[in-house]
């Protein structure tokens, strides 16, 4: 799954100022600047902000955050893991049918998202699947 425009989602906790967008300037007010509220593309806060935002979504959702790797997080349901798996803005998640298919929409309820289909390739990794196996290689 892929967060569209996901570093847009993340909200600014510190003061960011940029100046006035061109076209957009005030011509009477040509000194001012813009206070950030929200994050932006190019900025060195968006990342972190993106982060934080779906980090605390995950945990209102009762996912678990890995002590050794933060990007992945679990959630058990019955004793049926869910593992969700972050890269920047793509997701990937492995579990039983019925708990992806929640983990999906309830994602795509918050943020607007595109399913890019079975998973091929994850960090150099090629990945080759068939019903209830997967191969690595």
């Amino acid at each position: 799954m892929d967060v569209k425009v996901s570093f847009l989602h993340g909200s600014i906790k510190e003061d960011v100022y940029v100046e006035q967008p061109l076209g957009f300037e005030l011509q009477y007010k040509y000194t001012y600047v813009c206070k950030l509220k929200k994050s932006l593309y190019g900025l060195k806060q968006a990342p972190r902000a993106w982060y934080e935002r779906i980090d605390s979504y995950l945990m209102k959702l009762g996912f678990t955050r890995s002590n050794v790797d933060p990007n992945l997080y679990f959630k058990a349901d019955r004793e049926r893991p869910l593992f969700l798996v972050l890269y920047v803005d793509d997701l990937f998640l492995t579990s039983v049918a019925p708990l992806i298919h929640w983990c999906k929409r309830v994602l795509a309820s918050e943020f607007e998202m595109k399913y890019l289909g079975p998973m091929h390739y994850l960090l150099g990794l090629e990945v080759w699947q068939r019903p209830n196996e997967i191969f690595l290689s």
